[in-house]
């Protein structure tokens, strides 16, 4: 399912760049704690209903992140591994024990 919000659709149709913040730079060039920074001003300013929609904006992409970068995030959202308990039916066949008393047929003497 594919999650495209209406304003994405317009903003890719008329190259409108109202939603930026003026900042064309390319964010590569500046160390990895300058997007740690940023990433907790914008969290700051977002209310829990729109953290939402801007955390789901950038999970988009989530799979094309290499296995450990995936297993950081994961253990950050704390998601675990789905346990599934499968129980075994198992049949036990009773036997019939033979309680008579055993003639003793060796001789003891």
């Amino acid at each position: 399912m594919s999650t495209i919000s209406d304003l994405e659709i317009i903003t890719d149709m008329f190259c409108d760049d109202t939603i930026y913040d003026g900042e064309d730079e390319i964010l590569e060039q500046k160390p990895k704690a300058y997007y740690h920074g940023k990433a907790i001003y914008i969290k700051k300013q977002l209310s829990k209903d729109n953290y939402f929609h801007f955390l789901e904006s950038f999970l988009t992409d989530f799979k094309e992140l290499n296995e450990q970068q995936k297993g950081q995030l994961k253990e950050i959202m704390n998601i675990q591994p789905e346990i599934i308990i499968k129980e075994k039916v198992v049949n036990v066949v009773k036997t019939k024990k033979n309680n008579k008393p055993k003639v003793n047929v060796t001789d003891d003497y």
